[in-house]
Parts: structure tokens; C-alpha cells; sequence
């Protein structure tokens, strides 16, 4: 965990470049990391995850947003969330990853996952489409769930050493399955888990 200048250095580089992020992360929805206060800033420097639900709903549903600094360069994170012999590791209850298709400009993927203990493993088809190191945008085309849409957005932070702040955001409405609040509730519970998963998974892959 950063304390002390260091931290504060860390600070500073994320508010200057907070100026820049705007037009990347809203090139089709994500945390707009100038949104971030000084404050919220801290706390990704000192190794804390933030979670928020997006204050402007998208089409009138409340997306779920969580932010992680990562001391790794885009590349490295952009492999593994990328990999779905891997994805299981760092994503509580997803069972099974598997590309069904791919094309010039994305996948069709297939997921197997248990949302909850107390819910039936539920199997669904989305479509990512990407902009490599950069973006990842996904949304449901078929399966169990009435709706999964979001992205992964990764920017890297110039300073000292190579850092990259990443962004998850999604919507998730399983249906009859679970009501809306309680899915919220459980994505605001894991998400910290699945970034925090994620950055330990990063610092344990040999040095390029």
C-alpha cells in the first residue's frame, strides 16, 4: 500500500490526468474518472477499490462503476482479462469462459455462472468488441439473463513507473431470478473482489 509523498505524487498525476480522460471514457459509457474527487483520487493511490452506481442512468437503468489503480502497463491486464481459460480465476462464481466465434472486430462469448448460491447456474452469450489495451465493450445477445451490458476501460497513468487504472462498469437485470436492488447490492459486493482478484493475479505474472 502507497503512503506518504508517494502517494501524494500518485495524487496529483491522476488529477492531471482526470483532464484528459473525458472523451475516452464516455466514447459509449464508463466512469468518467474526472468525476473522481480529490478524495476518491486518495484512495485508489493508497491500493482501495471504488465502487459507485452512475449518478445519470443509461437508457433508465442504474449501472454499477468500480475503479482499481494496478501497477502493471495496459498490455499485461488487457492479456489476462482477455483470456478465458482465465477469467474464472478472478471473476467470483463464473464456472466456464468460451469464445464461440470471432471476427475483425470482436467475439461471441459464452459464459456459465453462478450469481448467487441460492440462484440455479444461469448460461448466456454476449458479443465484446475492442480497442486493443484500451476498451473493452460488452452486451448480451442471448441466454438466461434479460440483460448484461458494460465495458472494461483501461488508462494507463504516466509517471514513474508503468500504473493503470481500470474501470469495470455494467448493468446486469437477471429477471424473474432476482429482483434489481438485490442484484445491484451483490454487484457493489463483489466488485471490489473481482479487481482487487485481478490486480493480484497481475503481480504475480513474471516481468516482461
Amino acid at each position: 500500500m502507497v503512503k506518504g509523498p508517494m502517494a501524494k505524487s500518485i495524487v496529483l498525476t491522476l488529477l492531471t490526468a482526470g483532464l484528459t480522460f473525458g472523451a475516452t471514457f464516455f466514447s459509449g459509457g464508463g466512469l468518467l474518472a474526472s468525476s473522481f474527487g480529490e478524495a476518491e483520487l486518495g484512495r485508489l493511490a493508497k491500493g482501495e477499490v471504488i465502487v459507485q452506481v452512475d449518478p445519470v442512468p443509461r437508457n433508465g437503468n442504474e449501472w454499477v462503476e468500480a475503479a482499481i489503480l494496478i501497477d502493471a502497463a495496459a498490455e499485461p491486464i488487457w492479456k489476462l482479462i482477455n483470456d478465458c481459460g482465465q477469467t474464472p480465476q478472478f471473476i467470483p462464481g463464473l464456472k466456464s469462459c468460451r469464445v464461440l466465434h470471432q471476427d475483425g472486430t470482436g467475439d461471441l462469448i459464452e459464459h456459465r455462472m453462478q450469481i448467487s448460491r441460492l440462484l440455479p447456474e444461469v448460461k448466456y452469450v454476449f458479443r465484446a468488441e475492442y480497442q486493443r489495451n484500451r476498451r473493452i465493450d460488452f452486451k448480451r445477445t442471448s441466454g438466461d439473463l434479460k440483460e448484461f451490458e458494460g465495458s472494461w476501460v483501461l488508462e494507463s497513468v504516466h509517471g514513474g513507473k508503468p500504473q493503470t487504472l481500470v474501470v469495470y462498469s455494467v448493468f446486469l437485470d437477471a429477471g424473474f431470478l432476482l429482483p434489481q436492488w438485490a442484484m445491484q447490492l451483490l454487484l457493489r459486493q463483489d466488485l471490489p473482489g473481482v479487481l482487487t482478484a485481478l490486480r493480484n493475479r497481475i503481480a504475480t505474472l513474471p516481468k516482461e
